[in-house]
């Protein structure tokens, strides 16, 4: 089945890709936090941010590019785009539904 090419529509800062898959970056810092929404995701009182994109990071134009920040939301199925809010509890992990996060090289041993 092919798939109409879909506008991208600008981020709102709703947080639901950062919480439904942490980024390789934000893994690779926090590897303790796999578990958790990552530790680099900041509520601002009226959307999410990302610390390592910080306009005081040094490497904050790096990550940007590399993670293609402010090309559009590509979550064409993303159902918190229309209520941005802080995510609590166990709403706060419901998106991890979705791509699997990578794992640790000792979950690799394991899952073998």
């Amino acid at each position: 089945m092919l798939r109409k090419p879909v506008e991208k529509q600008s981020c709102v800062g709703c947080g639901y890709c950062c919480i439904r898959n942490t980024c390789s970056f934000g893994v690779a810092k926090h590897p303790q936090d796999l578990d958790k929404t990552c530790p680099e995701l900041s509520w601002t009182g009226t959307r999410y941010t990302c610390k390592l994109m910080a306009a005081d990071n040094k490497l904050a134009d790096f990550y940007r590019r590399e993670l293609q920040a402010g090309g559009g939301c590509r979550s064409f199925n993303n159902p918190w785009r229309q209520d941005v809010r802080k995510r609590e509890g166990p709403e706060n992990l419901s998106g991890r539904s979705g791509t699997p996060r990578p794992l640790t090289p000792d979950e690799e041993l394991d899952r073998k």
